[in-house]
């Protein structure tokens, strides 16, 4: 019998075993983390036959809800009570590889196929279920021994091939239990580079997502490195040496952001690839991996279809000769890759990247350039800064850029009380007046209409306007100056 399974799960697990008997099985990371002694509530059903069927009869027995997905043979029921975790039934299959990098072709199998479809060894491990073997653990890949030894090792040299996605899920395990990765495999890990850069934008991306989210995280970036993984994404793509502080205070930005800015519409993932991205990436270089790996950008059109066939270019064919008649000149180091059905160049010489789609030119605009650009905006700040122009400065700044400048130890104590006297005072200071007021007094919208407000609203940041009152004595004295 398999000890410290809480008593509430365990009663789960002994039904799930009345009902599906001999074949139904517990699978993947919830044994691994049984076996290591960690919690889990990660509850994976494998069923040879119909898991479909099994799951709907649970949720009758659990009062739950039951969502299916009968094109792919999966089931997940959520108990009614809120004391148990959420089951996911999984019909037994196995999985082929057309295509280095692509997704598998599934269908039905046994245990065993289910099993060696796996990503790792100790993640293919498994449990009975049936109450004459019940706890009974089915190793079919030495998945054991590797446990013992602190392995992270693939079920077949082809693996890493099949699925590059598997070199971060290598590494997050390795980081996350203290475990290795074989020279073997990181030999495996190297040979699969190529299908690597060719994976979509978004399957990577979700994969780095997952890396951030780890307790060790600075440590699984650093063995990321380590293996070159970062250059083979994107050529020159390289982490800061200081990337374990950095991450350290990030974390400690979040906590603090959690406590002082609650309620607000903040991010902590924005944060964390703000870190990734460090200070020191040219941000053409940020803006092109935010397109590459499909981050929050938007594209802003620099030339039209028409405005192209107008200088005799036609953008669907990108070259050189067409940039340059269009005022955009490129580099003979520019660098044109296909990412997400669209053309993106990379101009190194230059410090340029551009988007070419459906006859249009395009340059990307992202958030998570914003605290490179902070960093740099920064550095002409004096000490005799008024709270206004602080107010204008970081005004235009996402919230995560100003936090992250908060508690960056790199920038002066004085500039760093600034940006928390923003975030935590000027930012929520309401105007005296508004438009309607100066209406009201006998002002007409026009050109000076917004110089006068803010005009109006900076004397009140900068103390020299305190009450209502004072506003319209100020006014005058804007006037006259005028």
């Amino acid at each position: 019998m398999i000890p410290n399974i809480p008593e509430p799960v365990l009663n789960l697990l002994y039904e799930i075993g009345e009902v599906g008997g001999k074949n139904a099985y517990l699978v993947g990371g919830f044994v691994r983390d049984l076996l290591l002694k960690r919690s889990s509530l990660d509850i994976d059903i494998v069923v040879e036959g119909d898991a479909i069927q099994v799951a709907k009869v649970m949720c009758d027995r659990w009062n739950g809800t039951l969502e299916v997905h009968p094109q792919f043979g999966t089931a997940t029921v959520t108990p009614e009570n809120l004391n148990l975790p959420k089951v996911d039934f999984v019909t037994a299959r196995r999985e082929t590889y057309q295509d280095a990098g692509t997704l598998p072709i599934v269908q039905r199998g046994t245990l065993t196929d289910d099993l060696h479809r796996r990503d790792f060894s100790i993640n293919a491990l498994s449990m009975r279920l049936d109450p004459n073997a019940f706890g009974t653990i089915v190793d079919q890949t030495d998945g054991l021994a590797d446990l013992e030894a602190g392995i992270i090792r693939v079920l077949h040299k082809q693996s890493f091939i099949d699925d590059p996605t598997r070199i971060f899920r290598a590494t997050r395990y390795a980081g996350r239990y203290g475990f290795r990765i074989p020279e073997t495999d990181e030999t495996l890990i190297q040979e699969a580079f190529p299908v690597l850069s060719e994976l979509s934008g978004e399957r990577i991306r979700n994969e780095i997502d997952s890396v951030l989210l780890e307790k060790n995280a600075s440590k699984i970036i650093a063995h990321l490195t380590a293996l070159g993984v970062w250059a083979t994404l994107f050529t020159d793509w390289n982490i800061t040496a200081t990337f374990a502080d950095d991450f350290k205070k990030t974390e400690q930005a979040i906590t603090w952001a959690s406590a002082h800015l609650e309620g607000e519409a903040f991010q902590p993932e924005r944060m964390r690839w703000m870190t990734l991205f460090g200070t020191n990436i040219p941000i053409y270089q940020i803006e092109a991996l935010s397109f590459r790996l499909v981050l929050e950008h938007q594209l802003q059109r620099l030339v039209s279809r028409a405005q192209a066939m107008k200088c005799y270019v036609s953008l669907e064919k990108v070259t050189a000769d067409a940039f340059a008649k269009l005022g955009f000149p490129l580099s003979e180091n520019a660098s044109i890759k296909q990412h997400n059905g669209m053309w993106c160049l990379v101009d190194i010489d230059h410090l340029k990247t551009y988007v070419c789609g459906d006859g249009n030119l395009y340059r990307i605009q992202t958030p998570l350039t914003a605290y490179r650009q902070l960093k740099q905006a920064l550095t002409s700040v004096k000490k005799t800064v008024k709270p206004s122009e602080i107010y204008q400065l970081l005004k235009p700044y996402p919230i995560e850029a100003l936090v992250l400048g908060y508690v960056d130890a790199t920038v002066s104590k004085w500039k760093r009380e600034k940006i928390g006297d923003y975030l935590l005072n000027l930012r929520k200071a309401q105007p005296f007046i508004t438009g309607d007021d100066l209406i009201a007094l006998g002002e007409k919208p026009g050109k000076t209409f917004e110089t006068q407000l803010w005009q109006l609203f900076a004397a009140q940041l900068d103390g020299e306007i305190r009450k209502k009152e004072e506003v319209y004595s100020h006014l005058k004295k804007i006037n006259s100056n005028g």
